[in-house]
């Protein structure tokens, strides 16, 4: 799963003189962090999420901080966006380790509706691989529709070539985008246009967590991931370009932990491809990841006290009736119970074991996020049936593309591609079934 260490906080805040512009309330609200009026902050905040956040919770949130990346030093730059019917203005926060962009969401009362920090976009473009063959193919438009909820969606379809075989490309977790777009790299594009160039059609969508987050509740993997992959399949079998097609599920990361357990829910899918799936449970390897980035250098008191409140976190969603009480401040990634019980409700590896359809297990051995441990583990349980298949890539990381030495968070803010032989075993394998 993609590890950004990223420090989510929603609030929905409210009001503030109408002289002053979104980015001067933004600085003015930095500016209180860093005097640690804390109250006044909270005075800022909306009727419907003050319920809910208090100005303890606020303190506590900025207190972690220093945990994960360094002292904070000042802020910088300040850039305003538009998104929709919404002002977003980015403060750059200068800390000791990094750079981070405090980014507040405003609406049309300038009450501020979303505060989260994310790591600064990355400046240097995405570059389209090699192997994209664009005389080749051709991407159109197609929403994925469940319910009243529509996600953008591209269809990258293989030129005169009738029902061509077609991946349903899932991304990994957070609210990721149609390309799952890391810093300057689309993973999930290349392997669009990279497949489409080999003879194979390729469907992606938005997550709905990116769509519609702010206004979801009770999230699960099922609403996250697998109802909207669900009603991808019915959107490409009632296409009458896919009529006779063999269609495959091709997950990344949260996308390949849940893909067997579409495959078992569809009769329609005639395979799937695991992209780097955890094959653990998820708290074991986010502790584990925890304990790799911590580890890149000496680990201090801080950060053996973080370790310590991860562990215990991760020891409450083992207890189930600890977990149904839980709070989500009291979970890891202060993600809310109800997500955590569908992950514990889920066993990727024995679903996996009943599927009828073949499973490509594909791993990057520089991954420090899903390891070979994972990939061992898929081994293990998999390949007593002959149809099944494992690759392991010695020099790829957890997004498939190429590296030297130990691998590490910034490595995903450097422009790549994924590599080509990935490409090319993705599509052998589709072509033989």
């Amino acid at each position: 799963m993609k590890f950004l260490i990223i420090i989510m906080a929603i609030f929905t805040l409210p009001f503030y003189s109408l002289s002053q512009t979104n980015e001067e309330l933004s600085i003015s609200f930095v500016k209180k962090l860093e005097r640690q009026q804390f109250d006044s902050c909270y005075s800022m905040f909306d009727t419907s999420m003050a319920n809910k956040f208090n100005a303890a919770m606020l303190e506590k949130m900025w207190g972690s901080i220093p945990r994960y990346m360094g002292e904070y030093k000042g802020f910088t730059t300040v850039e305003s966006t538009k998104k929709d019917s919404i002002d977003v203005v980015a403060v750059r926060c200068t800390f000791e380790k990094t750079k981070m962009d405090l980014q507040f969401s405003y609406n049309e009362q300038k009450k501020i509706i979303g505060m989260f920090f994310v790591p600064p976009k990355n400046k240097t473009a995405y570059v389209t691989p090699e192997y994209a063959q664009q005389n080749k193919y051709y991407e159109t438009k197609i929403a994925v529709k469940t319910g009243t909820m529509s996600l953008p969606g591209a269809l990258c379809v293989p030129n005169n070539i009738k029902n061509p075989p077609v991946v349903i490309l899932l991304a990994g977790s957070g609210p990721s985008d149609k390309d799952e777009t890391i810093g300057p790299n689309k993973a999930l594009k290349d392997l669009a246009v990279g497949l489409a160039s080999n003879g194979i059609a390729t469907y992606r969508y938005d997550k709905r967590t990116l769509v519609y987050g702010k206004d979801m509740k009770n999230v699960d993997l099922n609403t996250e991931v697998i109802e909207d992959a669900l009603t991808a399949i019915t959107t490409l079998k009632n296409n009458p370009l896919f009529k006779d097609s063999k269609i495959f599920i091709a997950g990344h990361s949260l996308g390949a932990m849940c893909s067997p357990f579409i495959a078992s829910k569809s009769k329609q899918v005639n395979g799937i491809i695991l992209l780097a799936g955890n094959a653990r449970p998820l708290e074991d390897v986010l502790l584990e990841q925890y304990n790799y980035i911590f580890g890149l250098d000496s680990i201090g008191d801080e950060e053996k006290k973080e370790l310590e409140k991860i562990a215990s976190q991760v020891k409450i969603v083992k207890d189930s009736k600890a977990l149904k009480l839980a709070k989500a401040e009291d979970l890891p990634l202060n993600l809310d119970s109800q997500y955590w019980q569908s992950l514990v409700k889920y066993n990727q590896v024995q679903v996996a074991k009943k599927v009828k359809q073949p499973i490509l297990v594909l791993q990057g051995e520089r991954d420090y996020q899903v390891t070979m441990t994972d990939f061992d583990l898929w081994k293990q349980a998999l390949s007593g049936k002959s149809k099944n298949q494992f690759i392991s890539y010695p020099k790829l990381n957890h997004l498939f593309m190429k590296g030297e030495g130990k691998a590490t968070p910034d490595e995903y803010e450097k422009q790549g591609n994924v590599e080509f032989q990935v490409i090319s075993d993705i599509s052998n394998w589709i072509k033989s079934k």
